[in-house]
Protein backbone atom coordinates (compact mmCIF):
# COMPACT_ATOMS: atom_id res chain seq x y z
CA UNK A 1 0.00 0.00 0.00
CA UNK A 2 1.15 3.68 -0.69
CA UNK A 3 2.12 5.69 2.01
CA UNK A 4 0.74 9.03 1.77
CA UNK A 5 4.00 11.63 3.02
CA UNK A 6 1.43 14.67 2.91
CA UNK A 7 -0.14 14.19 6.24
CA UNK A 8 3.19 13.88 8.08
CA UNK A 9 4.13 16.66 10.59
CA UNK A 10 7.69 18.67 10.37
CA UNK A 11 9.23 17.74 13.49
CA UNK A 12 10.80 20.93 14.63
CA UNK A 13 13.52 19.37 16.56
CA UNK A 14 15.11 17.77 13.69
CA UNK A 15 15.84 20.98 11.69
CA UNK A 16 18.21 22.32 14.02
CA UNK A 17 17.70 25.99 12.57
CA UNK A 18 18.90 27.47 15.95
CA UNK A 19 22.44 26.29 14.79
CA UNK A 20 24.72 29.14 13.46
CA UNK A 21 27.44 28.40 10.28
CA UNK A 22 30.65 28.21 13.21
CA UNK A 23 28.20 25.13 15.13
CA UNK A 24 27.45 22.78 12.15
CA UNK A 25 31.16 23.84 10.99
CA UNK A 26 32.64 23.15 14.13
CA UNK A 27 35.62 20.31 14.39
CA UNK A 28 36.99 19.42 11.00
CA UNK A 29 33.35 20.15 9.17
CA UNK A 30 34.97 23.59 7.88
CA UNK A 31 38.08 21.77 6.47
CA UNK A 32 36.65 22.33 2.74
CA UNK A 33 33.48 23.13 1.07
CA UNK A 34 31.02 20.82 -0.43
CA UNK A 35 27.86 21.02 -2.47
CA UNK A 36 24.80 19.43 -1.00
CA UNK A 37 26.28 18.66 3.08
CA UNK A 38 24.00 17.84 5.43
CA UNK A 39 25.02 19.49 8.66
CA UNK A 40 26.74 17.17 10.92
CA UNK A 41 23.69 17.39 13.88
CA UNK A 42 21.38 15.17 11.59
CA UNK A 43 23.83 12.47 11.68
CA UNK A 44 25.09 13.16 15.05
CA UNK A 45 21.53 12.50 16.48
CA UNK A 46 21.02 9.16 14.22
CA UNK A 47 24.04 7.79 15.11
CA UNK A 48 23.62 7.81 18.71
CA UNK A 49 19.77 6.82 18.51
CA UNK A 50 20.62 4.25 16.33
CA UNK A 51 24.13 2.45 17.24
CA UNK A 52 26.43 1.88 20.19
CA UNK A 53 29.59 3.17 20.70
CA UNK A 54 32.15 0.73 18.93
CA UNK A 55 29.72 -0.07 16.62
CA UNK A 56 30.31 -0.01 12.48
CA UNK A 57 28.78 3.30 11.04
CA UNK A 58 28.68 3.24 7.11
CA UNK A 59 28.23 5.83 4.88
CA UNK A 60 28.37 4.99 1.28
CA UNK A 61 27.00 7.84 -0.44
CA UNK A 62 29.87 9.80 2.30
CA UNK A 63 30.56 13.04 0.38
CA UNK A 64 33.36 14.87 1.98
CA UNK A 65 32.96 12.97 5.27
CA UNK A 66 30.10 14.35 7.65
CA UNK A 67 29.18 10.78 8.99
CA UNK A 68 32.39 9.67 9.37
CA UNK A 69 33.49 12.38 11.39
CA UNK A 70 30.88 11.79 13.86
CA UNK A 71 31.08 8.48 13.44
CA UNK A 72 34.32 8.82 15.09
CA UNK A 73 32.88 11.54 17.69
CA UNK A 74 30.45 9.30 19.12
CA UNK A 75 33.43 6.35 19.81
CA UNK A 76 31.86 4.38 16.75
CA UNK A 77 34.01 2.96 13.61
CA UNK A 78 33.50 4.43 10.04
CA UNK A 79 33.00 3.28 6.81
CA UNK A 80 32.84 5.50 4.02
CA UNK A 81 32.99 5.26 -0.03
CA UNK A 82 32.47 7.76 -2.79
CA UNK A 83 33.43 7.93 -6.59
CA UNK A 84 34.08 11.52 -6.53
CA UNK A 85 37.78 11.69 -6.16
CA UNK A 86 37.40 15.26 -4.17
CA UNK A 87 35.32 13.91 -1.84
CA UNK A 88 38.15 11.36 -0.91
CA UNK A 89 40.59 14.35 -0.72
CA UNK A 90 38.40 16.45 1.69
CA UNK A 91 37.24 13.11 3.95
CA UNK A 92 40.66 11.56 4.03
CA UNK A 93 41.49 15.22 5.60
CA UNK A 94 38.39 15.09 8.23
CA UNK A 95 38.37 11.97 10.03
CA UNK A 96 41.98 11.99 10.61
CA UNK A 97 43.20 13.59 13.84
CA UNK A 98 46.35 14.78 14.24
CA UNK A 99 48.49 14.86 17.47
CA UNK A 100 48.88 19.32 17.51
CA UNK A 101 52.39 19.42 18.28
CA UNK A 102 53.29 16.86 15.35
CA UNK A 103 50.86 19.16 12.80
CA UNK A 104 52.34 22.16 14.61
CA UNK A 105 56.16 21.44 13.36
CA UNK A 106 55.14 20.09 10.17
CA UNK A 107 52.95 23.43 9.34
CA UNK A 108 56.03 25.70 10.45
CA UNK A 109 58.18 23.49 7.91
CA UNK A 110 56.12 24.15 4.99
CA UNK A 111 55.52 27.80 5.48
CA UNK A 112 59.18 28.30 6.21
CA UNK A 113 59.53 26.17 2.04
CA UNK A 114 56.75 28.49 0.96
CA UNK A 115 58.04 31.42 2.17
CA UNK A 116 60.09 32.09 -0.88
CA UNK A 117 57.13 31.96 -3.17
CA UNK A 118 55.67 35.10 -1.22
CA UNK A 119 55.96 38.41 -2.17
CA UNK A 120 58.01 39.82 0.74
CA UNK A 121 61.17 37.11 -0.61
CA UNK A 122 64.34 38.93 -0.59
CA UNK A 123 67.18 37.03 -1.59
CA UNK A 124 68.27 33.72 -2.46
CA UNK A 125 66.37 30.48 -0.22
CA UNK A 126 67.38 27.55 1.91
CA UNK A 127 64.96 25.77 0.35
CA UNK A 128 65.18 26.00 -3.45
CA UNK A 129 61.92 25.59 -5.65
CA UNK A 130 60.92 22.06 -6.78
CA UNK A 131 59.85 21.14 -10.26
CA UNK A 132 56.07 21.82 -10.47
CA UNK A 133 54.04 19.02 -10.44
CA UNK A 134 51.28 19.93 -13.16
CA UNK A 135 47.85 18.42 -14.29
CA UNK A 136 48.19 17.11 -17.96
CA UNK A 137 44.76 18.25 -19.20
CA UNK A 138 46.51 21.84 -20.07
CA UNK A 139 43.24 22.75 -22.17
CA UNK A 140 40.86 22.92 -19.00
CA UNK A 141 44.07 24.11 -16.77
CA UNK A 142 44.45 27.12 -19.35
CA UNK A 143 40.80 27.99 -18.98
CA UNK A 144 40.69 28.06 -15.44
CA UNK A 145 44.60 29.17 -14.60
CA UNK A 146 47.05 31.65 -15.57
CA UNK A 147 49.98 30.75 -16.30
CA UNK A 148 51.97 32.13 -14.17
CA UNK A 149 49.35 30.89 -11.53
CA UNK A 150 49.67 27.53 -12.95
CA UNK A 151 53.72 27.17 -11.98
CA UNK A 152 52.63 28.82 -8.27
CA UNK A 153 50.41 25.73 -7.52
CA UNK A 154 52.21 23.33 -9.20
CA UNK A 155 55.25 24.65 -6.87
CA UNK A 156 53.06 24.13 -4.07
CA UNK A 157 51.86 21.08 -4.95
CA UNK A 158 54.95 19.27 -5.18
CA UNK A 159 56.28 20.80 -1.69
CA UNK A 160 52.96 18.83 -0.80
CA UNK A 161 53.79 15.87 -2.71
CA UNK A 162 57.56 15.79 -0.94
CA UNK A 163 55.68 15.42 2.63
CA UNK A 164 56.59 12.03 3.75
CA UNK A 165 53.89 11.72 6.55
CA UNK A 166 50.67 10.61 5.00
CA UNK A 167 48.46 12.33 7.53
CA UNK A 168 50.20 15.10 6.99
CA UNK A 169 50.33 14.79 3.36
CA UNK A 170 46.54 14.39 3.52
CA UNK A 171 46.43 17.46 5.29
CA UNK A 172 47.77 19.60 2.96
CA UNK A 173 46.31 17.85 0.07
CA UNK A 174 42.60 19.24 1.85
CA UNK A 175 43.64 22.64 2.40
CA UNK A 176 44.98 23.16 -1.12
CA UNK A 177 42.36 21.95 -2.89
CA UNK A 178 40.27 23.81 -0.80
CA UNK A 179 41.94 27.30 -1.68
CA UNK A 180 41.57 26.06 -5.41
CA UNK A 181 38.46 28.03 -6.62
CA UNK A 182 40.01 31.19 -4.71
CA UNK A 183 43.27 30.95 -6.59
CA UNK A 184 41.15 30.57 -10.18
CA UNK A 185 38.94 32.65 -12.45
CA UNK A 186 35.94 30.79 -10.66
CA UNK A 187 32.98 32.41 -9.78
CA UNK A 188 32.63 31.94 -6.48
CA UNK A 189 28.99 32.82 -5.91
CA UNK A 190 27.96 30.69 -8.68
CA UNK A 191 26.58 27.47 -8.26
CA UNK A 192 27.66 26.39 -11.69
CA UNK A 193 31.23 26.41 -12.93
CA UNK A 194 31.66 29.37 -13.99
CA UNK A 195 34.66 32.35 -15.01
CA UNK A 196 34.30 35.56 -13.17
CA UNK A 197 35.31 38.68 -15.20
CA UNK A 198 36.60 40.63 -12.95
CA UNK A 199 39.34 37.90 -11.87
CA UNK A 200 39.90 37.80 -15.96
CA UNK A 201 40.32 41.23 -16.10
CA UNK A 202 41.97 42.16 -12.73
CA UNK A 203 43.87 38.59 -12.00
CA UNK A 204 43.62 36.34 -9.54
CA UNK A 205 44.99 36.41 -6.24
CA UNK A 206 48.33 35.01 -5.07
CA UNK A 207 47.53 31.72 -3.91
CA UNK A 208 49.43 31.73 -0.76
CA UNK A 209 48.18 33.53 1.54
CA UNK A 210 44.61 32.04 1.31
CA UNK A 211 46.05 28.76 1.49
CA UNK A 212 48.17 29.55 4.99
CA UNK A 213 45.04 31.42 6.19
CA UNK A 214 42.59 28.58 6.03
CA UNK A 215 45.72 26.00 7.01
CA UNK A 216 46.08 27.83 10.29
CA UNK A 217 41.68 27.89 10.56
CA UNK A 218 42.58 23.91 9.62
CA UNK A 219 44.88 23.77 12.54
CA UNK A 220 42.55 25.56 15.22
CA UNK A 221 40.07 22.48 14.35
CA UNK A 222 42.20 19.76 14.16
CA UNK A 223 42.84 20.37 17.86
CA UNK A 224 39.30 20.54 18.96
CA UNK A 225 39.07 17.57 17.07
CA UNK A 226 42.12 15.48 18.77
CA UNK A 227 40.79 16.18 22.07
CA UNK A 228 37.20 14.77 20.80
CA UNK A 229 38.12 11.74 19.21
CA UNK A 230 38.06 9.00 22.11
CA UNK A 231 41.68 7.60 22.71
CA UNK A 232 41.06 4.27 21.60
CA UNK A 233 40.20 5.39 17.84
CA UNK A 234 43.24 8.29 17.56
CA UNK A 235 45.52 4.91 18.99
CA UNK A 236 44.32 2.94 16.15
CA UNK A 237 43.42 5.26 13.08
CA UNK A 238 43.11 2.57 10.29
CA UNK A 239 40.83 0.29 12.71
CA UNK A 240 39.09 3.42 13.18
CA UNK A 241 38.00 4.44 9.73
CA UNK A 242 38.11 3.37 6.16
CA UNK A 243 37.61 4.95 3.35
CA UNK A 244 37.25 3.72 -0.08
CA UNK A 245 37.19 5.37 -4.03
CA UNK A 246 34.13 3.23 -4.41
CA UNK A 247 30.75 2.42 -5.39
CA UNK A 248 27.90 2.41 -3.78
CA UNK A 249 26.30 0.24 -6.17
CA UNK A 250 28.96 -2.42 -5.17
CA UNK A 251 29.89 -1.99 -1.64
CA UNK A 252 34.02 -3.37 -0.59
CA UNK A 253 32.88 -4.59 2.44
CA UNK A 254 31.80 -8.45 3.16
CA UNK A 255 28.24 -9.43 4.29
CA UNK A 256 26.53 -8.41 7.69
CA UNK A 257 29.69 -5.97 9.33
CA UNK A 258 28.07 -2.91 9.38
CA UNK A 259 25.42 -1.70 12.51
CA UNK A 260 24.06 1.60 10.85
CA UNK A 261 24.49 2.93 7.54
CA UNK A 262 23.37 6.78 7.68
CA UNK A 263 23.26 8.15 4.54
CA UNK A 264 22.12 11.20 1.99
CA UNK A 265 21.82 9.52 -1.33
CA UNK A 266 21.94 11.72 -4.31
CA UNK A 267 19.20 13.09 -6.35
CA UNK A 268 18.51 12.84 -9.49
CA UNK A 269 20.28 14.94 -12.07
CA UNK A 270 23.32 14.68 -9.07
CA UNK A 271 26.00 13.90 -11.30
CA UNK A 272 25.84 17.60 -12.04
CA UNK A 273 28.11 17.78 -8.39
CA UNK A 274 31.09 16.65 -10.27
CA UNK A 275 31.02 19.36 -12.24
CA UNK A 276 31.65 21.59 -9.19
CA UNK A 277 34.69 19.62 -7.79
CA UNK A 278 36.63 19.79 -11.52
CA UNK A 279 39.62 21.75 -10.47
CA UNK A 280 39.88 19.22 -7.55
CA UNK A 281 40.04 15.95 -9.82
CA UNK A 282 42.40 18.46 -11.97
CA UNK A 283 45.41 18.74 -9.93
CA UNK A 284 44.50 15.78 -7.27
CA UNK A 285 42.61 13.09 -9.00
CA UNK A 286 46.20 11.12 -8.90
CA UNK A 287 46.61 11.03 -5.44
CA UNK A 288 43.10 10.04 -4.12
CA UNK A 289 44.13 6.21 -3.70
CA UNK A 290 47.47 6.66 -2.34
CA UNK A 291 47.69 5.72 1.16
CA UNK A 292 44.31 4.34 1.68
CA UNK A 293 43.66 0.66 3.05
CA UNK A 294 44.26 -2.45 1.12
CA UNK A 295 41.63 -3.41 -0.79
CA UNK A 296 39.70 -6.73 0.36
CA UNK A 297 37.43 -7.96 -2.82
CA UNK A 298 33.79 -9.22 -1.51
CA UNK A 299 32.69 -12.81 -3.48
CA UNK A 300 29.00 -12.62 -3.23
CA UNK A 301 27.47 -13.28 -6.40
CA UNK A 302 25.24 -10.61 -6.65
CA UNK A 303 28.11 -8.01 -7.05
CA UNK A 304 27.23 -6.09 -10.35
CA UNK A 305 29.86 -5.08 -12.49
CA UNK A 306 32.31 -2.71 -11.21
CA UNK A 307 31.89 1.16 -12.71
CA UNK A 308 34.78 2.56 -13.94
CA UNK A 309 35.62 5.75 -11.35
CA UNK A 310 36.31 8.92 -12.51
CA UNK A 311 34.63 8.76 -15.15
CA UNK A 312 31.04 11.23 -15.16
CA UNK A 313 28.91 8.42 -16.32
CA UNK A 314 29.32 6.16 -13.49
CA UNK A 315 27.29 8.45 -11.33
CA UNK A 316 24.11 7.23 -9.95
CA UNK A 317 21.15 8.56 -12.49
CA UNK A 318 23.58 10.16 -15.18
CA UNK A 319 23.12 11.38 -18.64
CA UNK A 320 24.62 7.71 -19.73
CA UNK A 321 22.16 6.37 -18.29
CA UNK A 322 20.18 5.02 -21.64
CA UNK A 323 23.32 3.03 -22.96
CA UNK A 324 22.94 1.04 -20.16
CA UNK A 325 20.23 -1.90 -18.98
CA UNK A 326 16.61 -1.26 -19.53
CA UNK A 327 15.19 -2.33 -16.46
CA UNK A 328 12.79 -1.17 -14.36
CA UNK A 329 13.20 -0.24 -10.29
CA UNK A 330 10.76 -2.70 -8.21
CA UNK A 331 8.80 0.13 -7.41
CA UNK A 332 5.09 0.49 -8.62
CA UNK A 333 5.70 4.85 -7.73
CA UNK A 334 8.78 4.63 -9.88
CA UNK A 335 7.26 3.54 -12.92
CA UNK A 336 4.67 5.58 -13.06
CA UNK A 337 6.96 9.02 -12.03
CA UNK A 338 9.47 7.41 -15.54
CA UNK A 339 5.76 7.07 -17.50
CA UNK A 340 4.48 9.83 -16.44
CA UNK A 341 8.31 11.68 -17.68
CA UNK A 342 8.14 9.97 -20.92
CA UNK A 343 5.23 12.64 -21.98
CA UNK A 344 7.36 15.30 -21.41
CA UNK A 345 11.21 14.35 -21.73
CA UNK A 346 12.30 10.95 -23.09
CA UNK A 347 15.77 12.00 -21.99
CA UNK A 348 14.63 13.24 -18.43
CA UNK A 349 12.64 9.80 -18.49
CA UNK A 350 15.75 7.71 -18.75
CA UNK A 351 17.71 9.59 -16.52
CA UNK A 352 15.06 8.93 -13.32
CA UNK A 353 14.52 5.51 -14.57
CA UNK A 354 18.59 4.94 -14.10
CA UNK A 355 18.55 6.57 -11.45
CA UNK A 356 15.79 5.15 -9.17
CA UNK A 357 17.74 1.40 -10.68
CA UNK A 358 20.50 2.28 -9.70
CA UNK A 359 19.10 3.29 -5.77
CA UNK A 360 17.65 -0.05 -6.01
CA UNK A 361 21.28 -1.61 -6.81
CA UNK A 362 22.68 0.78 -3.78
CA UNK A 363 20.01 -0.40 -1.30
CA UNK A 364 20.58 -4.09 -1.85
CA UNK A 365 24.20 -3.67 -1.30
CA UNK A 366 23.35 -1.66 2.01
CA UNK A 367 21.24 -4.35 3.12
CA UNK A 368 23.87 -6.98 2.36
CA UNK A 369 26.41 -5.00 4.34
CA UNK A 370 23.51 -4.26 7.39
CA UNK A 371 24.33 -7.21 10.42
CA UNK A 372 20.45 -8.57 11.17
CA UNK A 373 19.61 -5.99 12.94
CA UNK A 374 20.58 -3.32 11.89
CA UNK A 375 19.41 -0.20 11.07
CA UNK A 376 19.19 2.32 7.46
CA UNK A 377 19.12 5.83 8.06
CA UNK A 378 18.20 7.59 4.69
CA UNK A 379 17.72 11.23 4.11
CA UNK A 380 16.30 12.68 1.55
CA UNK A 381 14.02 15.32 -0.40
CA UNK A 382 11.79 15.92 -3.21
CA UNK A 383 11.42 17.69 -6.24
CA UNK A 384 10.43 17.78 -9.71
CA UNK A 385 11.00 17.59 -13.50
CA UNK A 386 9.73 19.23 -16.14
CA UNK A 387 6.27 19.54 -13.62
CA UNK A 388 6.22 15.96 -12.66
CA UNK A 389 6.96 15.42 -8.63
CA UNK A 390 10.32 13.20 -7.86
CA UNK A 391 8.94 11.46 -5.12
CA UNK A 392 12.21 10.44 -4.04
CA UNK A 393 11.32 9.09 -0.37
CA UNK A 394 8.47 7.68 -1.13
CA UNK A 395 9.95 5.39 -4.02
CA UNK A 396 12.79 5.01 -1.60
CA UNK A 397 10.18 3.67 0.61
CA UNK A 398 9.06 1.00 -1.78
CA UNK A 399 12.66 0.10 -3.13
CA UNK A 400 13.42 -1.02 1.36
CA UNK A 401 10.45 -2.86 1.86
CA UNK A 402 10.82 -4.63 -1.56
CA UNK A 403 14.05 -5.63 -0.19
CA UNK A 404 12.65 -7.08 2.99
CA UNK A 405 13.60 -4.03 5.55
CA UNK A 406 11.31 -2.71 7.72
CA UNK A 407 10.34 1.10 7.77
CA UNK A 408 10.15 2.09 11.50
CA UNK A 409 9.74 5.67 10.99
CA UNK A 410 9.63 8.43 9.00
CA UNK A 411 10.97 12.23 9.94
CA UNK A 412 10.10 15.27 8.10
CA UNK A 413 12.41 18.04 8.38
CA UNK A 414 12.39 21.55 7.17
CA UNK A 415 15.83 22.79 5.58
CA UNK A 416 17.04 26.30 7.18
CA UNK A 417 20.21 26.43 5.62
CA UNK A 418 21.94 23.51 3.05
CA UNK A 419 24.85 24.18 0.94
CA UNK A 420 23.23 23.86 -1.82
CA UNK A 421 21.51 25.51 -4.66
CA UNK A 422 18.10 26.23 -3.38
CA UNK A 423 16.25 26.47 -6.80
CA UNK A 424 15.78 24.20 -10.30
CA UNK A 425 15.23 25.69 -13.34
CA UNK A 426 11.36 24.50 -13.89
CA UNK A 427 11.91 23.40 -17.53
CA UNK A 428 15.64 21.94 -17.19
CA UNK A 429 15.77 20.97 -13.63
CA UNK A 430 18.80 21.77 -13.58
CA UNK A 431 20.58 23.72 -10.78
CA UNK A 432 20.09 27.61 -10.77
CA UNK A 433 21.10 30.97 -9.85
CA UNK A 434 18.13 32.66 -11.11
CA UNK A 435 15.75 32.72 -8.38
CA UNK A 436 13.15 35.01 -10.77
CA UNK A 437 12.22 31.25 -12.63
CA UNK A 438 12.77 28.97 -10.37
CA UNK A 439 11.51 26.60 -8.57
CA UNK A 440 12.33 25.68 -4.48
CA UNK A 441 14.48 22.33 -4.92
CA UNK A 442 14.48 20.91 -1.45
CA UNK A 443 12.67 23.17 1.06
CA UNK A 444 11.81 19.85 3.48
CA UNK A 445 13.42 16.18 3.26
CA UNK A 446 12.69 13.01 4.78
CA UNK A 447 14.68 10.98 7.49
CA UNK A 448 13.71 7.37 6.58
CA UNK A 449 14.46 4.86 9.01
CA UNK A 450 14.53 1.10 8.28
CA UNK A 451 15.90 -1.98 9.54
CA UNK A 452 17.11 -5.10 8.80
Amino acid sequence: MRRDFSTIQLDISWSFAECTARETGYITHGYHRYPAKFIPQVAARLIREHSAPGDVVLDPFMGSGTTLVEALVAGRRARGCDLNPAALIAARAKTTPIAPDRLHVALRRFEQRLAWLTEERRGPTLFPPPEPILPLNRERLDWWFPRGQQRSLGTILALIEAEEDPAIRAFLRCAFSHTLKTASYWLMKSSKPTRDRAKLALGVPDPVRPLLRHLRKMQRANLVFWHTVPDALRCRPQRACDLRLADARRLPWSARSVALVVTSPPYVTSYEYADLHELTTLWLGHTVEEGGPRRRETRDRDLPPAVPPLVKAGFIGSAAARSRERAEADSPLAREIVAALRLRSLAKAEEVRQYFLDMQTAFRQMRRVLRPGGTLCDVIGNTALDGVPILNAQVHVELLEHLGLTLVDVVKRAIPVKTLPQVRNPQSGKFTSDKGSAVHAYPEEFILIARK
